[in-house]
């Protein structure tokens, strides 16, 4: 079995440097690292911020040979339900602002909620950072939890015929409110660089405690979804029958 996980910052990906000795090899412009996780082979990708970067990466990086993709990484909440940590599998993605709808693998979706994930009807993807809690509470009849990226990399799978889900973890709360301009502390690949942080800090000094509190809180949720994904996919790796509907694959469940 081969598993592609995407992530679109280095601090939704650090866990995994922490934890393993990654293989590394180059695909286009990005960086794959491989581990072996139960009867797994997984590949995990860091694509940058946004839904083209996303998009960009899965196409380049997912192939014919990966059995299903795992559009993975942070996510904001729109519910009061839902806090720092907590893990979401989307039924479907939405590109904010359009109709279409794309939808989860069925069995991946609904494994990750047996596993312990809460089960969610839609994820927002937006084309832009969803900052302000009046913005959160204007989409929540619409969605449950909201990113940048799933949406991207929903689509590439789709394109090539590669059963995909979203697992998520929420990394700020419904209530809460991100940093003004904070993406201005990272590079496109979501590197935080401490010239940046400094430029950064000089322009918004009284914005130090609420960037101190996204980086605990960020730590926290990559933490946490690192250890749902590790069993995760190990749980499933060592499945050979029973947890799809006999008679039938994943290519042949993707589509519903």
């Amino acid at each position: 079995m081969r598993i592609l996980v995407t992530f679109a910052v280095e601090a939704e990906f650090a866990p995994w440097r922490r934890a393993r000795n990654l293989k590394q090899r180059k695909i286009a412009d990005f960086v794959v690292y491989e581990a072996k996780i139960g009867r797994a082979s997984v590949d995990f990708v860091v694509t940058g911020m946004g839904l083209e970067s996303a998009a960009a990466g899965t196409r380049s990086v997912l192939s014919k040979e990966h059995d299903f993709c795992i559009a993975s990484g942070f996510a904001g909440s729109l519910r009061p339900k839902f806090e720092v940590g907590d893990i979401l599998a989307a039924e479907a993605v939405q590109f904010l602002g359009k109709s279409k709808i794309l939808q989860s693998n069925r069995n991946l979706a609904r494994y990750a909620e047996q596993d312990g994930a809460v089960f969610a009807k839609m994820l927002l993807t937006a084309d832009h950072v969803v900052r302000t809690k009046d913005e959160k509470s204007g989409l929540a009849p619409f969605a449950e939890f909201v990113d940048m990226e799933s949406f991207g990399v929903f689509s590439a799978a789709h394109e090539i015929g590669r059963p995909v889900v979203a697992i998520r973890v929420i990394s700020d709360g419904h209530d809460g409110e991100l940093p003004q301009d904070v993406e201005l502390t990272m590079t496109k690949k979501g590197q935080v660089k401490v010239s940046r942080v400094v430029r950064y800090l000089t322009k918004y000094p009284y914005l130090l405690p609420a960037l101190i509190r996204l980086g605990r809180d960020s730590r926290t949720a990559a933490d946490a979804l690192a250890a749902f994904l590790e069993a995760y996919i190990k749980k499933i790796s060592f499945f050979t029958h029973g947890w799809y509907p006999e008679g039938e694959n994943l290519e042949e469940v993707a589509v519903r």
